[in-house]
């Protein structure tokens, strides 16, 4: 073997380790002597829980026996104490579930078929975390660049997103009637992590989302709806808690479902899609998949005009693909369900809305300061006198107080109070 290794590679790729995964990546693609190049993956939104790179293996005797691979680690020792944990889980989505779904998905063909990147190596022992998947951009597969400039997602593009997260969501209806037994076990396995006690206390993700939640009510300038705010702040984590909860109908959701952890690649009959990133996968309602994805992804005004032709188009996936497998998703979820879960979890759009808009509507220099400074997930800049994070807040704060769902969070805290 001889390494000839980019040596202008961030300083945080130059451990060991790491040079011994490519290397171990390199032999599973069966290229024994070769060459590296490493160049950093960064984008607006990325890199806040793991180090990404994209690397390019060539064979030193043959540079056209190449391959390229995403690297995604935890080294910075900061990084490592806070995201061990959704580390973990996202390597424990790529050995337990998408295996299942991929086996499952072998009776229909592959133009059908969900897509997800395969896992070339992994590992979760301390210090040396790290996830390599094939590069999904050499199948054509491209990030969308509209959050970075601030462009809004046309109809199509969210209908496309929405009725692929519904065959994601139908793989787990799927998997419980054809394997129940191995899949009853990844239901246990995949507990909500995010806003578990143990994790939040551990991460110091607690103190995050209180601060996020903080910088919105700033921009609230009615000093009554700001006390009614202030009140649903009190229990946050309470709230959160209790809409990613199992509920009577449950799939596997992404968990973080929003345009940056998707890819796209244009083909003559339409966009494909690829889900990325599952440190957040849990076993809850799809209805917070799809409204996190909402809610994050498109404005007030989108939404009450397209809302129910974007529902009607999800459940019609959700059903589609479903009977591909000869499963009628109806009986099992008619829509009538979807629908009222939906309503049901719509103070969840709001709260992650209200959490979460803070990262969506940063700035490109927000961003680039975030990654220049030491890493901490509370030192993140305010977006506070950024225009559209102001539009954005004040617009779901409205649009919240007029579907019911800031009463319907009142009533959550009442019920809490009275228990």
């Amino acid at each position: 073997m001889s390494l000839d290794v980019n040596i202008s590679e961030p300083e945080e790729f130059s451990c060991q380790e790491l040079h011994t995964s490519i290397e171990q990546a390199a032999l599973i693609k069966g290229i024994k002597d070769f060459k590296y190049h490493v160049d950093t993956l960064s984008g607006k939104g990325d890199n806040y829980i793991a180090n990404l790179f994209r690397v390019t293996i060539k064979d030193t005797e043959d540079e056209t026996n190449s391959v390229n691979v995403i690297v995604k680690t935890l080294i910075n020792t900061a990084r490592q104490e806070t995201f061990n944990e959704l580390h973990k889980r996202e390597v424990s989505v790529y050995k337990k579930v998408l295996p299942m779904f991929k086996r499952i998905q072998e009776v229909i063909t592959n133009d059908d078929k969900v897509i997800f990147p395969d896992c070339l190596l992994s590992s979760t022992e301390d210090e040396q975390e790290i996830l390599i998947l094939e590069d999904m951009q050499d199948k054509g597969f491209v990030m969308s660049d509209k959050v970075a400039k601030f462009e809004s997602l046309t109809f199509n593009e969210v209908e496309s997103i929405l009725k692929e997260l519904a065959k994601f969501h139908a793989l787990s209806l799927i998997c419980e009637i054809k394997e129940p037994e191995e899949f009853k076990k990844l239901q246990k396995k995949f507990k909500d992590l995010m806003f578990d006690n143990r994790f939040l206390n551990k991460s110091n993700l607690r103190k995050y989302f209180v601060d996020s939640y903080e910088m919105s009510l700033k921009v609230i300038e009615d000093m009554e709806l700001k006390k009614l705010l202030e009140q649903i702040g009190t229990r946050l984590i309470d709230l959160l808690r209790l809409f990613t909860s199992p509920k009577k109908f449950n799939v596997l959701c992404h968990g973080d479902c929003w345009v940056n952890n998707v890819l796209f690649k244009k083909t003559e009959s339409g966009d494909q899609l690829c889900f990325l990133d599952f440190q957040a996968l849990r076993n809850a309602s799809p209805a917070t998949d799809v409204l996190h994805f909402l809610f994050l992804c498109t404005n007030s005004n989108f939404r009450s005009q397209h809302l129910e032709n974007l529902l009607d188009a999800y459940y019609e996936s959700f059903q589609a693909f479903s009977n591909l497998f000869n499963v009628d998703a109806s009986l099992i979820y008619p829509q009538e369900d979807f629908y009222r879960d939906i309503r049901e979890s719509l103070p969840f759009g709001f709260l992650i809305a209200f959490i979460e808009l803070r990262i969506v509507t940063c700035t490109a220099e927000d961003i680039d300061f975030m990654r220049g400074s030491s890493f901490s997930m509370n030192t993140l800049v305010s977006p506070s006198g950024n225009e559209l994070f102001k539009i954005r807040i004040k617009d779901v704060v409205r649009e919240s107080s007029n579907n019911g769902a800031l009463k319907k969070l009142i009533d959550e805290i009442n019920r809490f109070s009275y228990y």
